[in-house]
């Protein structure tokens, strides 16, 4: 369903037509989401748009029983109060979708919707936020031969990159055939971390293009402040997200992982976006509920997620601890 309106003056005053078309070619953008993930999908969509060059149509899918009419209603009218082009589609997960430690089955979304849309699309993990230049991927993803499937960001060499292949957050998918992907995916062992990751670096591994990082950088990257200041794509991959950290620890993290501060500044722009007050109203309850949103476990990982927990529900008694943090980070 699509929907259209001028952008907020928080864009400049820049009129985002809703034709999706630049010559002949759609760019098109789809992303995912759950309950747990509408705040998240709010400033992402807001930083996507502030920051384009040009008109793009957005594809957001969510798996039957997973977001509340209440939240598809306000997801509804946010895109339309901001004049994005969009299409919402309820999607039918498999069975051999699993859950396990932070990740839920929305992350299997890409697999669904990639099969029903031959179009070339971007496909975004909502943990993202987009900066300057995001949109200049569309050019290597439309201009892909015929043999490549996938346009993919590079990797950084770190030890904090703690997978082989590449990083299935952010994916151009072109017009080439979709690999079937059940029986692959049923045959992995039951408790793989990760297997939607391992799936596309298996199924795409020899018909990927490599592009620079700058689409899809890492927040666990962030020593690297070269490639953090170019970056026009970052991704806080990983249990911890940006909105699980009450905001009166925002300048104390910055030395902790100052990545998370992009994040911040797109979620300003959006609370200050030229919208009804009242859809603003509901976004900012929405930014309070993700404070303790996702998946808590108690696997490999698990205690970072936990500490943010702790600081969402200690308020300033909190404070100690992130000094602590940040103190030994500025070593």
């Amino acid at each position: 369903m699509g929907a259209s309106g001028d952008p907020p003056d928080s864009l400049n005053s820049r009129k985002i037509s809703i034709v999706t078309k630049t010559g002949t070619t759609q760019r098109t953008v789809a992303v995912a989401l759950d309950d747990n993930m509408v705040h998240a999908f709010f400033v992402l969509v807001h930083s996507l748009l502030s920051h384009a060059q040009g008109p793009f149509h957005l594809i957001v899918g969510y798996f039957t029983g997973r977001l509340a009419a209440t939240n598809e209603e306000l997801i509804r009218q946010f895109l339309s109060e901001l004049g994005v082009s969009h299409d919402i589609r309820e999607l039918t997960p498999s069975p051999l979708f699993t859950e396990r430690r932070h990740l839920t089955i929305t992350t299997f979304s890409k697999f669904v919707i990639s099969d029903a849309v031959p179009a070339a699309h971007l496909w975004i993990d909502l943990d993202t936020v987009a900066k300057p230049g995001w949109d200049d991927i569309f050019t290597p993803l439309h201009s892909a031969s015929s043999d490549i499937a996938l346009v993919v960001a590079a990797k950084i060499d770190s030890p904090h990159t703690r997978f082989s292949g590449f990083n299935a957050g952010v994916l151009g998918w072109t017009t080439a055939p979709r690999q079937p992907w059940q029986e692959e995916l049923k045959n992995l062992p039951e408790k793989r971390f990760s297997s939607e990751q391992h799936l596309f670096n298996t199924l795409y591994m020899d018909n990927h293009q490599v592009v620079d990082v700058r689409y899809n950088f890492l927040s666990s990257w962030h020593a690297n402040v070269e490639e953090l200041e170019r970056a026009s794509i970052i991704h806080y991959s990983g249990p911890i997200k940006p909105w699980h950290l009450p905001r009166r620890h925002r300048r104390a993290w910055q030395t902790i992982n100052p990545s998370w501060e992009a994040w911040f500044e797109a979620e300003d722009a959006l609370l200050s976006a030229t919208l009804n007050p009242d859809t603003v109203k509901r976004i900012r309850r929405g930014a309070r509920q993700a404070l303790t949103s996702g998946r808590l476990h108690t696997g490999k990982g698990a205690l970072a997620g936990w500490f943010l927990r702790f600081l969402a529900i200690a308020g300033p008694l909190g404070q100690p601890f992130v000094t602590l943090l940040s103190r030994r980070a500025a070593r």
